[in-house]
């Protein structure tokens, strides 16, 4: 008898419990105050012989999903510490370029940079220096046997060891057949050989969990499916290493948890701006991004 009322007190509380989680999913609309406009500044530049593309920007509510609006109309140059100045000429749609001919290239290892942008009657100005960065040794392939999650698969990593020296930040990026592996998961920054300073990891081999990091993330797969293999024989993979500064590590690391925020769930952080290192000569206007100007190691490696 006893079980029995028991029985019934759980039922009774389960039906409760499922009348309350189901009156609970009514769509609360929230207003949310339009923030006030921002510039925003893509430099990322590099030293390898090639175009070279600043990219500026306007900010744009936070539930607005369509493309940035470019920004046009202004002058940009980049001047080094040796007098060279690089002009970036207005290509629309927020898209200014250099290029280079088949003798130039942006700097030498150890040369400061200094970013100058006139707009609308205002300069805004950065500063960088291009640092060094180790060369890619060999990028290796492994088979991988089918698993409860996974199908067989071929895996790859690259081989590069810091130089002596702490300090050395970095900004590995992965290619697929020319294709930039560019999602959040996929962001792979390096501070020496490891993920921070005080890993005591100088002058090592990059750690595998920072040379494992150029698979392709596979895209979401439907329930009960496994993940595919990230490479296909005769896929070309290439790794890129980019010496950054340390502003562009802090940069890069907050960007990516603040673009992997939502696997948080109700741990999730506010989301906020990412501070970089542009700045107004009017002190009471703030301006987003980053100037970075990087060497570059690459290699290349087509899969068997």
């Amino acid at each position: 008898m006893l079980i029995t009322n028991i029985n019934y007190k759980f039922l009774a509380s389960l039906s409760f419990a499922i009348v309350f989680i189901f009156s609970c999913e009514d769509v609360v609309p929230i207003d949310v105050d339009d923030a006030p406009v921002q510039l925003v500044v893509d430099a990322w530049v590099n030293n390898k012989q090639e175009a070279q593309t600043i990219r500026l920007t306007n900010t744009q509510t936070f539930f607005d999903a369509s493309p940035t609006p470019g920004v046009s109309g202004a002058n940009i140059a980049i001047q080094s510490s040796v007098g060279e100045v690089f002009i970036f000429e207005d290509q629309g749609n927020g898209n200014y370029v250099w290029e280079p001919d088949a003798r130039t290239h942006l700097g030498e290892i150890g040369e400061d940079f200094q970013l100058g942008i006139e707009l609308d009657g205002k300069t805004y100005f950065s500063a960088s220096s291009l640092s060094r960065v180790p060369p890619i040794d060999s990028i290796t392939q492994t088979f991988e046997e089918e698993t409860t999650f996974n199908e067989e698969h071929i895996h790859c990593n690259f081989f590069a060891r810091d130089p002596l020296g702490p300090g050395d930040t970095y900004w590995i990026k992965s290619f697929q057949n020319d294709n930039f592996l560019n999602k959040p998961l996929e962001i792979n920054v390096a501070y020496d050989a490891g993920f921070s300073a005080g890993s005591e990891v100088d002058g090592l081999i990059f750690i595998p969990p920072i040379r494992d990091t150029m698979d392709p993330v596979a895209d979401a797969v439907e329930s009960g499916e496994k993940t595919p293999s990230p490479w296909n024989v005769g896929d070309v993979a290439r790794v890129e290493i980019h010496s950054i500064s340390i502003e562009a590590f802090y940069f890069l690391t907050v960007a990516r948890d603040q673009l992997l925020n939502s696997l948080n769930t109700i741990f999730a952080e506010p989301i906020s701006n990412t501070r970089g290192n542009v700045f107004s000569t009017d002190e009471e206007e703030e301006v987003l991004g980053m100037f970075v100007v990087s060497a570059v190691s690459e290699l290349e490696y087509t899969i068997e």
